[in-house]
């Protein structure tokens, strides 16, 4: 019955057809909620009342709604919002501060004065061009110093994960410039492949990386493979690190990039895992179905589309468990929802929430994730009150996904946020905008590591 009402604004009744007042001119509403952070507190339908509607100056919200219990427990298209899902298993599964391990290991010099290259990844999701400059910089002057004049061979596993556009020769971009290569909101199967990473490292080899490098062959190795080739050969090894998963996520939470979350997915165990993970953790396997973590329609333009769906009350009791994950943490600092996901507010300059959440009112009150796909416009988050966090969602429909009709969804989500945070008192909380997350740190240079019994530790 929701499908119908709110997905299409029109339902039967005792065979009288009448307009939803879900319905609107260029999109209609499927599901709004929230959740108090109290305990024993559970989601509730979140309706704009007729007094509401009615001292509404802005257009998009004319009419009061009257969403149910049941609309909030059914499975809508949620777009990127799915980013915040796999940032909630993340943060679980691997902790907040946990940084990528690749290592990588140069074979002796051989009579003949050249060397053989491997790397061994852990799906960096955010491995580009810059850390490809970091780490082929430093593997120049070890393989100098192990008295190689060249190296033959580029090898590497199947963990190591390197997104790349051939048809552009584009490498994932960190500085969020990106937008003529459509890294950020593409397909991500125009980037991410079984023959990516190769093609990656071939580009770099043969364009970018030292002089030593540039006749190599560049090939994979499996791990297993690899593990016997150690056996019997005498190699260097090092290892280098990632920035941390959280600057990470909220890298890609913040400008929406596809790829990385897709990588990070599939690194934490992909659909079944995911399925197994949220029935643990939260009991809602039924109101959840997820097979990326991008949000990013799989075969968008084919028959079998697949899309993520997942229920409003499962959303906002997700993005409320990741937020209690995020406070218990022990870490370096004190955390936050805001380390991991774009705030409101003027200084948020880099987000997909800079243009309706701009205003002096969402100023570090409002922690949020747009999503915006084929039949999908939502937004979710939380929202910082004097008597705690209140956790909330909106899905839209939009009749298609052009300028005007997208417009007029998210400008009816804005209002109805607006219209909501008129009933309570906002309480900003402490958070200081740091900007684009720079690709490398200390953590990028060089460790050597020990070995025994001539494997890699």
């Amino acid at each position: 019955m929701a499908q119908k009402l709110f997905a299409r604004g029109l339902v039967c009744i005792l065979g009288v057809s009448i307009i939803s007042s879900y319905s609107f001119a260029g999109y209609s509403v499927n599901a709004m909620c929230y959740l108090e952070d109290k305990s024993g507190a559970v989601t509730q339908p979140l309706n704009i009342t007729a007094a509401e509607a009615a001292e509404e100056k802005d257009d998009q919200v004319t009419r009061p709604t009257k969403v149910t219990a049941e609309d909030t427990r059914e499975k809508f298209r949620i777009a990127s919002l799915s980013k915040i899902l796999v940032t909630h298993w993340a943060v679980a599964k691997l902790g907040l501060e946990y940084r990528f391990k690749t290592k990588v290991s140069i074979s002796a010099t051989a009579p003949d004065k050249t060397c053989h290259v491997h790397f061994s990844g852990d799906q960096d999701i955010f491995f580009g061009k810059e850390m490809l400059q970091k780490a082929f910089t430093q593997l120049d002057e070890k393989a100098k110093a192990q008295g190689c004049a060249t190296v033959k061979q580029v090898s590497y596993d199947e963990k190591l994960v390197i997104p790349f556009h051939k048809a552009t020769g584009t490498y994932v971009i960190q500085h969020r410039d990106d937008r003529a290569d459509g890294f950020r909101d593409g397909d991500p199967d125009n980037w991410y492949g079984p023959i990516t990473t190769q093609s990656a490292l071939l580009n770099y080899v043969k364009k970018f990386a030292p002089a030593r490098f540039k006749g190599s062959s560049v090939g994979p190795v499996n791990s297993v493979s690899y593990e016997e080739y150690l056996k019997t050969a005498t190699v260097k090894s090092y290892s280098f690190k990632s920035r941390p998963l959280y600057m990470m996520m909220r890298e890609f939470n913040a400008y929406s990039f596809n790829i990385p979350p897709n990588i990070l997915f599939e690194k934490l165990g992909g659909t079944e895992a995911y399925s197994n993970f949220i029935e643990n953790r939260l009991g809602i396997r039924s109101q959840v179905s997820v097979k990326n973590g991008s949000g990013y329609p799989i075969n968008s333009t084919k028959p079998d589309r697949f899309d993520n769906t997942v229920s409003c009350n499962a959303f906002v009791r997700i993005v409320q468990d990741l937020d209690h994950m995020i406070k218990a943490y022990k870490g370096s600092k004190q955390f936050q929802l805001a380390d991991v996901m774009p705030v409101g507010g003027k200084e948020e300059l880099n987000s997909t929430l800079k243009h309706y959440y701009g205003g002096s009112v969402f100023q570090n009150t409002i922690a949020g994730k747009t999503g915006t796909a084929n039949e999908a416009i939502t937004f979710g988050g939380m929202l910082s009150t004097s008597e705690g966090a209140i956790y909330f969602a909106v899905y839209t429909n939009p009749d298609s996904l052009d300028r005007t009709n997208a417009g007029l969804a998210r400008s009816y989500i804005r209002d109805v946020v607006t219209l909501f945070i008129g009933r309570l008192k906002l309480k900003a909380f402490n958070y200081e905008q740091i900007g684009a997350m720079t690709p490398t740190d200390d953590y990028a240079n060089f460790v050597e590591e020990t070995k025994l019994n001539n494997k890699l530790n």
